[in-house]
């Protein structure tokens, strides 16, 4: 564990990878979108929360309007948004949060290596 800490990108991919998997094979709809139903010649949109896997076929079961599955999904800009921010900009916060925190300790360090070299000990 030590070893992924000291490579932030590693570990911002690695949580990426892993958010991208959770969201695909369990059913959490938390981006906004727009399901099409056709039923005969009518052709119904409603509004609602998406989770990625329904594209895949997972949990389409909850979107069932009257026993009707939905025919299109699509997302509203906002849905691509969250998809960014989820996906992509919580991992690289992820990330730079590690860098930072293993760069300060890297200069700590350093700052302690030379005051001792600049003040030897008194013998």
């Amino acid at each position: 564990m030590g070893a992924i800490l000291k490579r932030p990108i590693l570990l911002g991919i690695l949580i990426g990878v892993l958010l991208l998997v959770l969201c695909i094979f369990v059913p959490i709809p938390m981006y906004d979108g727009i399901f099409h139903y056709n039923h005969e010649l009518v052709h119904i949109q409603t509004e609602g929360k998406v989770a990625l896997s329904y594209y895949f076929g997972f949990g389409l079961e909850q979107v069932r309007a009257n026993g009707i599955l939905p025919t299109q999904i699509a997302l509203k800009p906002i849905g691509y948004a969250l998809i960014v921010l989820i996906h992509i900009g919580l991992p690289a916060l992820v990330a730079i949060r590690f860098r930072m925190s293993n760069a300060k300790n890297a200069y700590s360090e350093a700052s302690a290596k030379e005051q001792k070299i600049e003040n030897p000990p008194n013998e």
